[in-house]
């Protein structure tokens, strides 16, 4: 997983009514899960993601997200991506390098911050039904685009009595897939937009490449 597919923008948008390709269990749930991250001014949250090819070999990586309306923070892959909802700062820290970008939604792709707010694109959504996993109630929900994508569809495990997503697993036509886990979550806590952009002084010696300006 290369920097670009990590650089995504975050959009805590209200979830758009259901259309007839949709079915009504699906925006039930789905509108309670609008409404529960809706709530919530700030997020932080550890996450799992698990890769598992066609002949079911796995890899695994860790990291954490932090949003902000349109901004995020995430640590991921040995990297640290700063996002204000204007610039964007990937820090490569085997290369002591950062790169600035303009702000770009890509459609194509997702990213740990967007677990949280995958279901208010361009989907057609259908309830698929409940299951349970390490002991606990989930709502399965399958998702797949109306835009051209490069992958088939998406799952999102949704706590039945909570609503928070707990799991969101993405399959590709090649038989691979991606699953993000949610770990530690925690909301509402107080951060400065500060904390969302690079900081050149807290970080000496880094090499910076700035391509806003080509």
């Amino acid at each position: 997983m290369n920097k670009h597919t990590l650089l995504i923008g975050f959009s805590m948008m209200p979830l758009l009514a259901a259309n007839a390709q949709s079915d009504a269990k699906a925006t039930a749930i789905l509108n309670k899960v609008s409404t529960l991250y809706k709530s919530y001014t700030v997020i932080k949250s550890t996450f799992t993601i698990t890769t598992t090819s066609a002949q079911n070999k796995s890899t695994n990586s860790n990291g954490t997200v932090w949003i902000k309306g349109t901004k995020y923070r995430l640590d991921y892959a040995g990297q640290e991506i700063y996002c204000n909802g204007k610039f964007i700062w990937t820090f490569n820290s085997e290369d002591n390098e950062v790169t600035k970008e303009n702000y770009k939604v890509k459609d194509n792709s997702i990213t740990p911050n967007e677990i949280f707010t995958i279901y208010n694109r361009d989907f057609k959504n259908a309830y698929e039904g409940p299951t349970v996993r390490d002991g606990k109630n989930y709502e399965v929900i399958k998702m797949v685009s109306k835009k051209k994508v490069n992958y088939s569809y998406i799952k999102l495990e949704i706590d039945k009595f909570t609503n928070k997503i707990q799991r969101m697993i993405q399959h590709y036509k090649n038989g691979t897939e991606i699953t993000y886990t949610i770990g530690q979550f925690a909301t509402n806590t107080i951060l400065t937009d500060y904390f969302f952009e690079w900081n050149s002084s807290a970080h000496p010696g880094v090499s910076e490449v700035d391509l806003t300006k080509r």
